[in-house]
């Protein structure tokens, strides 16, 4: 068994991404960072046609030639994508040195972070990952999941979100809001989603979310004339 991993999530928005690196894998990888507004820079004498296309776009910087450590410098992450194993150990090796987490790509050993295979449902997202033994069956397992968590999972979320402050007031403990998620999760609001209907959606969890304070209180006040 591998070593166990810790999962987070990053906010990487504004931070300097460096991908070595202008095929396929790439642009994959600039493709992910793009979603979470990364500011991404990439090292590569050439670039293929997406990659030329977002440089031209103004939406990665490119840095037309070959490898060279001073391209480290600011990152936050770092990516070695070539297909010259010796250029990505050079990378991997030179952020070590600057402490900084660097993935070669598909050789778990030179990497300080894995990538999971991500689903996204809105602001839900799920990460599958293998501590690095099979990306393919990664995939494969998210794929699994994509026919099981459909849209409706993130639209509850978003709703879920907009109540977020009004649930910690009403609800402040965390048995208490515990309690409201299993309470909605069983509740007629997967129809409502599925239908697209917000507003039935939230009149659901505002019921949820009554029924669950009034149960605590008459809880609580049963307690309390106790003995």
């Amino acid at each position: 068994m591998a070593e166990a991993l810790l999962p987070v999530m990053l906010r990487i928005a504004g931070k300097r991404c460096v991908v070595v690196g202008g095929g396929e894998v790439a642009a994959q990888k600039v493709r992910q960072l793009l979603e979470c507004g990364a500011d991404i820079l990439i090292v590569s004498p050439a670039l293929n046609d997406e990659l030329q296309t977002l440089a031209r776009q103004g939406r990665i910087c490119w840095l037309p030639q070959p490898y060279d450590p001073a391209a480290l410098n600011g990152a936050f992450l770092v990516f070695a994508c070539t297909d010259d194993n010796e250029v990505n150990r050079r990378v991997f090796a030179d952020c070590q040195a600057r402490q900084i987490w660097c993935n070669v790509v598909d050789v778990p050993e030179l990497c300080s972070f894995f990538m999971p295979s991500i689903l996204r449902r809105g602001d839900l997202v799920i990460a599958v990952s293998t501590s690095g033994n099979s990306p393919a069956f990664a995939r494969q397992v998210r794929l699994f999941l994509e026919g099981i968590v459909g849209d409706e999972f993130g639209r509850l979320v978003a709703l879920l979100g907009e109540l977020k402050d009004a649930m910690r007031q009403t609800l402040p403990t965390f048995e208490q809001r515990r309690k409201f998620i299993e309470r909605v999760w069983q509740s007629e609001i997967w129809a409502h989603l599925q239908e697209s209907d917000g507003d039935a959606a939230r009149q659901c969890l505002r019921q949820c979310l009554t029924a669950v304070a009034q149960r605590d209180a008459r809880d609580g006040e049963t307690q309390g004339c106790e003995g």
